[in-house]
């Protein structure tokens, strides 16, 4: 279960809490205009993208040191590679 706290809201942008326990997963949708921002205090998350019927085209790693922002649209798959805590920002297109 991700758990998630909402701090700010402003119309088309969300900032959350997000805190996933290592193995943790979920998915995350972005259309076309959106972007989605993982900001980590503690932990790693492994971010993927799949297209149908092939493997992952590619993997992605938010790190604290690392903050990492998804602006291609996709569905994408989110996995704490260790336990993870930190901020999840979204700005959906209107």
């Amino acid at each position: 279960m991700v758990v998630q706290i909402n701090f700010a809201n402003t119309g088309s942008m969300h900032l959350d809490a997000l805190v996933m326990a290592r193995g943790q997963y979920c998915l995350e949708v972005v259309s076309p205009g959106d972007a989605v921002a993982f900001v980590l205090v503690r932990g790693c998350l492994q971010i993927t993208r799949q297209k149908a019927g092939d493997p992952a085209s590619y993997c992605l790693h938010a790190t604290p040191a690392a903050p990492l922002i998804i602006l291609n649209p996709g569905t994408y798959t989110v996995v704490a590679e260790r336990s993870a805590f930190g901020l999840r920002g979204t700005r959906r297109c209107r």
